[in-house]
C-alpha cells in the first residue's frame, strides 16, 4: 500500500492560532474547540490608536499649561483631549525633571499643575 499526501481544508482560530479539521465540513464552526472563543474567525482589535507616546504626552501637557496657567488634571485632560483618565505616575515624575512641572495643593486640597 503506497502512502500519498491528502490535503484537507480546515480552520484556524484568530485568537489562539489553533488549527483543526471540522467534523461537519458543510457548516462553519461556531466556536474554537481549544479556547472556546466565539470570535475565532475575526482578528483581535489592535490596541487603541489613542495611546500616546511619552513625547506626545509631554508636548500636550507643556503646551496646555503654558497657554492656560495652573490647572487641575481634569482640566488639562479636557483641554488637551488626552485619552487617559489618570496620568502615568512615571511620566509625571519625568515631567517634573524635564520641563519643571510643579503640582501644588491648594487650600481645598485640589492639586494644580503648573510649569
Amino acid at each position: 500500500m503506497a502512502r500519498v499526501p491528502i490535503t484537507v481544508m480546515g480552520y484556524r482560530c484568530e485568537r489562539c492560532s489553533h488549527e483543526w479539521i471540522p467534523r461537519d465540513s458543510e457548516q462553519e464552526p461556531s466556536v474554537c474547540p481549544k479556547c472556546n472563543s466565539t470570535y475565532w474567525n475575526s482578528p483581535r482589535k489592535k490596541p487603541a490608536a489613542s495611546m500616546l507616546t511619552y513625547e506626545e504626552f509631554k508636548a500636550k501637557i507643556q503646551k496646555t499649561l503654558r497657554k492656560s496657567g495652573p490647572l487641575t488634571w481634569t482640566e488639562i485632560r479636557t483641554i488637551a483631549k488626552l485619552p487617559e483618565k489618570f496620568p502615568n505616575n512615571k511620566w509625571v515624575r519625568h515631567l517634573e525633571e524635564e520641563i519643571g512641572l510643579k503640582r501644588e495643593r491648594d487650600t481645598a486640597g485640589i492639586f494644580k499643575w503648573k510649569v
